[in-house]
Parts: C-alpha cells; sequence; structure tokens
C-alpha cells in the first residue's frame, strides 16, 4: 500500500533462522556452551530481525522484517533471571527446551518459572528426559525419554508441548522418526542451515562463549558463503562425532572463532 509517497511491501517469507543458545552470563562466559548478557543484548538489538518463537514462525509468516528463533537448551535458571527480562524488552519471543530430570535442581529452572515463562508467551519444548545421547539408545528408551518429558512439561504449563531438541545434537533418521511417532510435529537438530515452515525438521545455528560479535552478525545474517561455510562444518561433524569425539570438540572451538 501506499502512504505519504512511501511504498510499504509486506513480504511473504515461509523461512527462519534458529539459533541454538545455552546459558546466558551476566559477566564473562567462559563455559564453552555459554554466552554472555552482553551478546544476548546485542543479537536482540538488531531492529532487521523479527524474534519470534518457533511455533510463531510456523503460525506468522506475513512479515516486513527476516525471522529468527532463538532457542534456550537445557533450562538454566539464566532463561529466567536473564534472558526473560531481554525479550520482554524488546517485545520478543522464544523457545526454551527444558530436560525435566534438571528441573528444580540447583542451577535450573523451577517448576513454576517453567509455567511462568509460559504464560509470558515463551513456548516451552522438550530437551528429554536425562539428556542423554540419543544415538546410544535403544527404541524404547528413545520413546521412554521423549514421551515422559512431553507429558511432565505439559501437566506444568497446561498446553501441548510440540517441538523437541535433541541432547548434543546427536541423531539419527530413527531418531527423529521416534520424535514424530512420540507425538511432536516439530524436531530440531544441530545441522545447520536456514529452516523453512514448509518442513517439520529444524536446523539450528549455535552461537557459544567462543562467537565472535563479527561471527555473530553472520550467522544472524546467514548469506550465501555463511551457509556454504556451514554445509562443510557439518559434514567434518557428522564424521568426527562418530570417529573421534575430542578431536571434534577441539575442531568445534576452532570453527568457532573463525
Amino acid at each position: 500500500f501506499q502512504n505519504n509517497n512511501k511504498v510499504h511491501v509486506m513480504r511473504t517469507s515461509n523461512k527462519f533462522n534458529t539459533i541454538v543458545l545455552h546459558r546466558v552470563i551476566d559477566g564473562e562466559a567462559i563455559e564453552f556452551i555459554d554466552i554472555d548478557l552482553k551478546s544476548l543484548k546485542f543479537i536482540l538489538s538488531k531492529f532487521d530481525f523479527n524474534f519470534l518463537s518457533i511455533e510463531k514462525a510456523y503460525a506468522e509468516n506475513h512479515h516486513e522484517r527476516p525471522n529468527i528463533c532463538l532457542t534456550f537448551d537445557d533450562g538454566f535458571s539464566s532463561d529466567y533471571y536473564l534472558v526473560l527480562p531481554e525479550l520482554k524488552k524488546f517485545d520478543a519471543t522464544a523457545t526454551f527446551f527444558i530436560v525435566t530430570d534438571l528441573l528444580d535442581t540447583p542451577g535450573y529452572l523451577r517448576t513454576e518459572q517453567v509455567k511462568s515463562l509460559s504464560e509470558s508467551g515463551m513456548q516451552i519444548g522438550s530437551h528429554s528426559k536425562s539428556h542423554p545421547n540419543f544415538l546410544e539408545l535403544n527404541a524404547c528408551e528413545r520413546m521412554e525419554e521423549l514421551c515422559e518429558s512431553k507429558v511432565i512439561l505439559e501437566k506444568i504449563i497446561g498446553k501441548e508441548v510440540t517441538t523437541f531438541s535433541f541432547p548434543f545434537g546427536f541423531y539419527d533418521d530413527d531418531c527423529t522418526q521416534a520424535v514424530f511417532s512420540a507425538g511432536y510435529s516439530i524436531c530440531c537438530t544441530s545441522k545447520h542451515g536456514v529452516a523453512s515452515n514448509t518442513s517439520f525438521i529444524v536446523p539450528r545455528n549455535s552461537i557459544n562463549a567462543k562467537t565472535s560479535i563479527r561471527r555473530i552478525e553472520k550467522t544472524l545474517h546467514s548469506g550465501f558463503f555463511q551457509l556454504f561455510f556451514w554445509k562443510v562444518e557439518d559434514i567434518v561433524k557428522a564424521i568426527l562425532k562418530r570417529s573421534s569425539p575430542k578431536l571434534y570438540v577441539s575442531l568445534r572451538n576452532l570453527f568457532s572463532c573463525l
């Protein structure tokens, strides 16, 4: 439509960039999986993006700006004390993946905080019951992890839990099929890339303590060269995760600094 000689174009997009984060630290982030609060504030200050939960990204695809889904794995207490206030400042929503065995333990969310996150408009997803490597579980053990965590979370928030993310990012086709068989409609992986709401398997792109501001910018914008870089990284990761996990960790740290 046209207004005051300016043309505003509402574009339709079924694409969204999903970011995986873990604990947020108010200070220097030392552990690899952590990020500092300053980095989170930098991300949310990027007004050229919409910050949505995964469920909203599937439900809403008419936006003037690209969609980014921030996801927080494990259910650290920082989700409530540090992340939620920042999201509210920017009128943003995000997805929080909870390990149910860690609820009400030191450093992790309390049950009532998970309910409060949901009531604040945030999406609650499952990150399993006990955070195992799904590749080491048999079919029955996988279903137990998937179903029990789903039931526990649904009882807490009083609504359906539709989305699951794999602990450690370890999975194969049998694992993803188990997710859908357990009643989830969306499955998040650790494979890089940009997601589409025409597929219910969601790649995610990591930001961690080793990620520079320059790399955060590239991760958020996910241009052609970044997508190519991720494809190469995923090939190397898939080989190393199975053959040499220790070497994988070393190279993961190197990749994060590039």
